[in-house]
């Protein structure tokens, strides 16, 4: 298996601008998303969508909840034109697909492609069990990613899997057989396959199930993937099979994780273990200049900063500090643009700006 570990310094820092957004009523739990030359803010406890323009201009807000072709009850991921020029979100149970004034247009309910029995599945669990998997979900505040396929016909979803004996708090196998993507058929209208195997550093640690998160992103031909505490970004070919790893580790990364051996356990001490060692966390690929973004936190959650990774091509050109909640999110013009300052309390939405030193 190749593992490059290159690295050119050549980015000491960035210059990063805030943009304060013009602010329609808004509740402090949600994310940004960014489409065309328009930024969207989802706010996931009323369930609208608000619509900028570069500089912050309000244009619209959108959806809330109710039943009506224009309303929307959860949002828990959202991809603006992503779906032949229209918005997707990703509810409960559904994908759901709207035109560009938000109007409702179809929707696609989430099965799961099995064939096993119910005792089967719960005597004699398998990682090739579709029927035992479910969304993996991303805790309020962030954007649960999904990728629609260019050929419009398949959607790459984060899946997972809660089971009493195959699971993350006591199972070797779950760490060797429980994929982490699903493959949605957009004809069939379900998930016809589970793959992507997780990082051979969670069977290094027996257990660490509070750490056990990944977050992707996707090019023509290959599935880049972030694990919490991987410092090698591993990329998939198209049929799910591993390929290579790149990357190098984060700067002074605090990996001293938790160990729960009980689910009562880790779910106790889940907020409490995020700020007490580092990982690594959302991955960005600008496909057009081949480079990919990854952030982390080297000391855990809560200290105020993180720091963010830049690679060209496999190899790392930078390693800055950046603000704790900093997530790109892509590119207008010559600008990248990254979520963001979402703070109720001193009443402010606002995205940040920043663009690459030029040699």
């Amino acid at each position: 298996m190749p593992v490059f570990q290159e690295q050119n310094l050549k980015i000491k820092n960035i210059s990063i601008d805030s943009v304060i957004l013009e602010k329609d009523y808004f509740s402090g739990i949600g994310f940004f998303s960014l489409g065309r030359d328009q930024i969207f803010f989802v706010d996931q406890v009323f369930s609208t969508v608000i619509s900028y323009d570069p500089e912050g201009v309000h244009q619209g807000t959108y959806l809330g909840k109710g039943d009506g072709p224009d309303e929307q009850n959860n949002i828990h991921g959202f991809h603006p034109y992503a779906f032949d020029k229209k918005h997707v979100v990703l509810d409960n149970f559904e994908l759901v697909v709207f035109d560009e004034n938000f109007v409702k247009v179809t929707s696609y309910p989430i099965e799961w492609n099995y064939s096993e029995s119910y005792q089967d599945m719960v005597n004699s669990p398998k990682g090739s069990m579709l029927g035992l998997y479910e969304l993996d979900w991303k805790s309020k505040g962030q954007n649960t990613s999904f990728i629609v396929d260019e050929s419009g016909s398949q959607v790459l979803l984060p899946i997972t899997m809660s089971h009493p004996t195959l699971n993350g708090y006591i199972s070797e196998e779950y760490y060797q057989s429980v994929a982490i993507l699903g493959r949605y058929d957009l004809k069939k209208k379900m998930v016809i396959e589970g793959f992507g195997g997780r990082s051979d550093k969670y069977l290094e640690q027996k257990f660490v199930p509070n750490f056990d998160f990944s977050f992707f992103t996707k090019n023509k031909n290959e599935i880049l993937v972030s694990f919490a505490i991987d410092p090698h970004i591993h990329v998939f070919g198209a049929d799910g099979e591993l390929v290579y790893k790149f990357g190098i580790e984060g700067v002074d990364i605090r990996k001293s994780y938790p160990k729960t051996n009980t689910i009562d356990d880790a779910l106790d001490n889940y907020k409490l273990d995020l700020k007490k060692a580092g990982f690594y966390h959302l991955i960005y690929l600008d496909e057009a200049n081949n480079i990919t973004f990854r952030t982390y936190f080297p000391e855990g959650a809560g200290k105020g900063y993180s720091r963010l990774q830049i690679y060209q091509d496999k190899t790392l050109i930078g390693d800055v500090r950046v603000p704790e909640r900093f997530r790109i999110l892509g590119k207008i013009g010559d600008s990248y643009f990254a979520d963001g300052v979402v703070d109720e309390i001193n009443d402010q939405l606002g995205i940040y700006k920043f663009k690459l030193p030029t040699e």
